[in-house]
């Protein structure tokens, strides 16, 4: 099958070769209550450029693999993944350097999206491509003698042996795995049409080839038979995994090498090598970007408030809430030692002039320069934190559904709940519209047999946010009326009991395993563009259990995640 990655399309100029193809982008509309974390949708679709593979007995195909728990089996089969538009974007600097990347198309990595969710091939996803290669591969020119080696001119016998050689180097390190030679020669024919141009143009079309090659915009999960209807991701597919992981970038020198040596199956070197990229700033960048995205942290910037009630909320000020949660995040997972507990439990944040307004802070005089701040005993965490909150919220007032969904499902990762019927959507609009507080509104809710078995399930978070307004600021009345925001929990986790406040809720969240199930779930669902893979399934539960701390902190999730078998196992494709 590896043959078949070789080119996706090349220049027209070359071989004559088009592409077709058609899809849409699925992008999550934050304004939809079923696109929130928490409501069950559409079936999620893996990024996955493979046919799927039937399940089946896997005992009937030979033992299974001494390490694998016959109880907790990969569902995902052997395939092709699409890398997503900033993993593309990365690579393609990997591979030719800053300068390769088209002002026109760079990928903001502070929004990424967490899910794969629709992303699929199409018309328009491989045009621009194709585009980014052409681009990519027309700044080579210019320093060819940098990028190639080659100084071009020396004679026909001398261009074209420096040419392949800087062919065979460039194409293994753009595939993320070893080249053979027919894939060199057909490169070369790419090349020798373009020559007859002249030398520089042959290298130029060559490049734009390898960049336009399905083995450079996927990464492979095929894999070697390892018993039981099962395959293993050899040691340049794994290298991939989880460079994509940790870096949404391809794998730097020493993953690749020790990949070539064959020593990445290895679980000692493979903790080694986790071990070691863990201390890379950019890796704890990135860590701190996929949490950011499975939270949906960026939605605020599409989110929009009333002016005569919000009359301060613009851009300034959702830069300055996203700042702030990202500085947080970074600083609880990486430079305190408090463990993913901190996460939801720590008042030390920071803040500008505007959020200090906004925390009801006294003014420093920092002006738009975030600085370390204690926030008040009503804070506890990023639960209660302006960036959520806001987002959380609409346009002229809060939301318990919106809030409570959030906690249900991007905190705990808990079983989806169904969207509600087409045909209650008149009788929501007119609840979301009727003079009462949220409160009330829960309880009219609560009260109906339709809406309250799902409300049920979620309400009480959001009921416990009540204390703060749309933009996250904390009030206990409400239009001279006290705010009550206790609730008590059942049966919806480890956590169940009587809260008063946001702040014990979240102290109380912080510890629990849910939590820290949910965590390790974002990083394996991430790293497997798996939507459907469950926080309560096997595959998170026998991770966490390699944990040894009950208030693990980031680097033992994300090494918890890194080995397990969700990660390098895959059913075996099947006639």
């Amino acid at each position: 099958m590896q043959k078949s990655l070789q080119f996706w399309c090349v220049p027209a100029l070359a071989l004559g070769l088009g592409c077709s193809g058609d899809i849409g982008m699925d992008e999550a509309d934050p304004s939809n209550p079923a696109d929130s974390p928490g409501f069950a949708g559409d079936t999620p679709v893996g990024a996955a450029g493979a046919p799927g593979v039937p399940g089946g007995d896997p005992g009937a195909m030979g033992p299974l693999p001494a390490d694998v728990d016959p109880e907790c089996l990969p569902d995902l089969p052997a395939r092709l993944v699409l890398l997503s538009d900033l993993q593309h974007e990365n690579s393609v600097t990997a591979a030719l350097g800053d300068v390769a990347r088209d002002p026109g198309s760079q990928i903001n990595a502070a929004t990424k999206p967490f899910s794969q969710k629709g992303f699929v091939v199409s018309t328009s996803l491989v045009h621009g491509r194709l585009g980014q290669a052409e681009f990519a591969a027309a700044t080579v020119p210019d320093r060819l003698l940098e990028v190639t080696g080659c100084p071009g001119g020396e004679g026909d016998a001398a261009d074209d042996a420096c040419a392949r050689g800087f062919l065979e180097r460039f194409t293994a390190e753009a595939f993320r795995r070893p080249v053979d030679s027919a894939e060199i020669d057909d490169l070369m024919v790419v090349y020798a049409l373009g020559k007859e141009t002249d030398f520089v143009t042959g290298v130029r079309l060559a490049v734009e080839a390898v960049l336009s090659a399905p083995s450079f915009t996927y990464r492979s999960e095929l894999g070697q038979p390892a018993g039981g209807g099962l395959v293993r991701l050899d040691d340049h597919e794994l290298a991939s995994q989880l460079s994509f992981m940790l870096t949404d970038a391809p794998p730097d020198a020493e993953l690749t090498q020790a990949a070539q040596a064959g020593t990445l199956s290895d679980p000692a070197e493979l903790e080694r090598q986790v071990t070691r990229m863990l201390e890379l700033p950019q890796v704890q960048e990135s860590l701190t970007k996929t949490l950011m995205a499975a939270w949906q942290v960026a939605n605020l910037f599409g989110t929009v408030k009333d002016p005569g009630l919000f009359p301060e909320y613009g851009p300034a000020l959702q830069s300055s809430m996203v700042q702030e949660t990202e500085a947080f995040v970074h600083d609880v997972l990486w430079v305190r030692d408090e463990g993913i507990a901190g996460l939801l439990s720590s008042r030390e944040s920071y803040a500008d002039e505007a959020l200090m307004s906004i925390y009801d802070l006294p003014p420093t005089g920092s002006g738009d320069m975030l600085t370390p701040v204690t926030l008040p005993p009503e804070r506890s965490g990023l639960l209660t934190q302006a960036s959520i909150l806001a987002t959380l919220s609409r346009t002229d007032n809060t939301s318990v559904v919106a809030r409570g969904l959030f906690v249900r499902g991007a905190l705990l990762c808990l079983p989806k709940v169904p969207g509600p019927p087409e045909a209650l959507q008149t009788d929501i609009q007119e609840l979301l519209a009727a003079d009462m507080t949220e409160r009330e509104r829960a309880e009219v809710r609560a009260g109906d047999a339709t809406c309250g078995a799902c409300h049920s399930q979620f309400d009480a978070f959001g009921l416990l946010l009540e204390g703060f307004d749309p933009l996250g600021r904390y009030r206990e009345t409400l239009d001279g009326e006290p705010i009550d925001t206790s609730v008590e929990l059942q049966g919806l986790g480890s956590f169940d009991g009587v809260y008063q406040d946001a702040a014990s809720f979240a102290q109380a969240l912080s510890t629990s395993t849910e939590f820290n199930a949910c965590i390790t779930r974002h990083l394996m669902a991430y790293a497997t563009a798996d939507d459907t893979l469950a926080a309560g399934g096997c595959m998170v539960e026998n991770a966490l259990a390699t944990v040894a701390s009950p208030a693990p902190d980031m680097r033992e999730l994300v090494k918890a995640a890194a080995q397990s078998p969700a990660l390098v196992l895959r059913r075996e494709e099947t006639p």
